[in-house]
């Protein structure tokens, strides 16, 4: 049975749909519900982890799950995070198109990356890292001011003895 994971809060729009059967989504997890959907049906589902399923009815009083789905990638678009997914009610002879029922997902940017919950990576990092101190500025290896350690880092013998040198394995 088809079933596509979901986190978070999100927006659920039905963009399209082609199929003759009457559709309907039913959640599952932290989200407790169903919807019937028609295009421009609208709803918000939010919960730390829910599912969502696909069901269609064919007039004879049972509602059966939809045979595929096909869940895009969550992608950032301007302020918002979008993900749309389409799914399959019933194989037909020349029609294997997803496009029986057609799902946007929308969350706005601000609400934070859906990934970073789980992972608590960040989404993004400011390029110009205010706040941070400068980086130290060494003196030259033979400069007036290098220390004596500096001075044997680099080949000439202090009053430590002979440096250290790299052997290559």
């Amino acid at each position: 049975m088809p079933a596509v994971s979901m986190s978070g809060t999100w927006r659920i729009t039905v963009v399209g749909k082609e199929s003759l059967y009457r559709q309907r989504l039913v959640f599952s997890g932290d989200v407790q519900k169903i919807l019937e959907l028609e295009v421009g049906t609208s709803a918000s589902a939010s919960g730390r982890r829910w599912r969502l399923r696909f069901e269609h009815h064919r007039g004879d009083g049972v509602w059966r799950p939809n045979v595929s789905v096909e869940a895009g990638a969550i992608v950032r678009c301007g302020n918002e995070f979008q993900r749309s997914i389409a799914t399959k009610d019933v194989y037909w002879n020349g029609d294997r198109g997803h496009d029986d029922l057609k799902l946007l997902l929308t969350r706005p940017a601000s609400a934070g990356d859906p990934e970073e919950e789980a992972a608590g990576v960040p989404f993004a990092v400011d390029v110009n890292l205010h706040g941070l101190p400068d980086m130290p500025v060494l003196p030259a290896m033979d400069g007036a001011d290098a220390t004596p350690e500096r001075l044997r880092s680099y080949g000439r013998p202090g009053p430590a003895g002979t440096p250290l040198r790299r052997r290559s394995f």
